[in-house]
């Protein structure tokens, strides 16, 4: 098994930060597949002020091209990636 630590800042606006976490309690069974189809074991996400920890633990075969390429070509996770861009700094 692997273990990741990343970070991501979110737009410091206390509204838009409420509704990315709305999102990501109920994110949809399309993204929730392709989280489980790259190899993603558990992911857990905390959330400080404007910015977003998350470790996941996914198995050896794991990689970050992979998933990449995955979703690249899966529409429903395009549109899900395009969604959340308004929440996220660049």
């Amino acid at each position: 098994m692997k273990k990741f630590t990343l970070a991501l800042d979110l737009v410091n606006d206390p509204i838009l930060i409420q509704e990315y976490i709305e999102y990501h309690k109920n994110i949809w069974p399309e993204i929730a597949l392709s989280i489980k189809e790259a190899g993603i074991l558990n992911m857990e996400i905390y959330n400080i002020g404007d910015r977003l920890l998350m470790i996941m633990e996914t198995t050896d075969a794991f990689s970050f091209e992979n998933k990449a390429a995955a979703d690249l070509a899966n529409p429903k996770v395009q549109e899900w990636e395009n969604l959340m861009w308004k929440y996220q700094k660049a």
